[in-house]
């Protein structure tokens, strides 16, 4: 299929620009990524030792100060704690939990990355940031059934669609910013992309989270969720992926804008209490006060 037929408006003929997305530029714009992004390795590895202590985390945290006062704002919080307010970060972890730490430093960490428009996509930067967290919560709640660790499916959740900001970036950098992917069917999106860029946005997150040094059981999943039947060893993840990914479009769809007051209960929004046990989430994690 000619790649006109996926873009809005352009057609492919008169393309001016080489559109191809080669590894060195994925590389170079990996380089842009905020320092905060680069605690979640770190963090990762602390979580899984059984020698880390509460201090170690502290230290890690306050690398970015504005991270560690959105983890004291959300254990004040009482979507996640009693309700009452912390005085100190280690205070905050120690209410929290590793599990709740890790979840929202990593959503903290990789926000201002990931809440931006990605006009090749036609989405708003709200929208594309609530994909990701709700597909990262989602992926939470579906891992014990089928008895997969909860911090990495939260990862790769988070990080799923990571790959469209880097072909979004690519189309901008080499002067086609006005380049649109039409609506279609989600499975028709990585063909699209392909045809144009040469690389699907699963295969250039996968490139990039390797540059950053993210393990396999976090990359693999990511890289082969449009055909989890290639992955090796985290088959189970990537097909977690496909439910989780749907939900994660849904929930973003419906919330209103950060700052808008919701126009009425989430349980009348949402229509059952999972999801809105994931809203509510989403709408801390952004610094809404219940």
């Amino acid at each position: 299929m000619h790649a006109s037929a996926f873009l809005a408006n352009v057609p492919t003929a008169s393309l001016p620009v080489d559109t191809l997305l080669r590894p060195s530029d994925l590389e170079a714009y990996a380089h842009e990524m905020p320092i905060a992004a680069m605690v979640l390795p770190r963090l990762q590895a602390m979580l899984f030792s059984a020698e880390t202590s509460i201090h170690d985390i502290v230290d890690l945290v306050m690398i970015d100060p504005s991270l560690a006062a959105r983890v004291i704002q959300a254990a004040s919080s009482p979507v996640y704690g009693s309700g009452q307010p912390v005085d100190s970060l280690a205070e905050a972890l120690t209410r929290l939990g590793s599990d709740e730490v890790y979840r929202i430093t990593a959503a903290f960490a990789l926000s201002k990355f990931l809440n931006r428009p990605l006009r090749c996509y036609n989405l708003g930067p709200n929208e594309y940031w609530r994909r990701s967290i709700a597909c990262a919560l989602a992926m939470v709640d579906l891992a014990p059934a089928s008895g997969l660790d909860e911090r990495l499916a939260y990862t790769v959740g988070l990080l799923h669609a990571l790959g469209m900001i880097f072909i979004d970036r690519h189309l901008r950098c080499v002067g086609a910013p006005n380049l649109r992917f039409e609506a279609m069917p989600a499975t028709s999106l990585p063909k699209a992309e392909v045809m144009l860029t040469g690389m699907h946005h699963a295969r250039a997150a996968a490139f990039v989270l390797r540059t950053w040094y993210f393990s396999e059981a976090i990359v693999e999943p990511i890289e082969h969720q449009f055909n989890p039947s290639a992955a090796i060893r985290h088959r189970s993840m990537c097909s977690l992926l496909a439910e989780a990914r749907t939900v994660a479009a849904e929930l973003a769809a419906k919330l209103p804008p950060p700052g808008q007051e919701l126009p009425i209960p989430l349980e009348k929004l949402l229509g059952d209490d999972w999801r809105v046990s994931i809203a509510r989430q989403i709408l801390v994690i952004e610094g809404h006060k219940f």
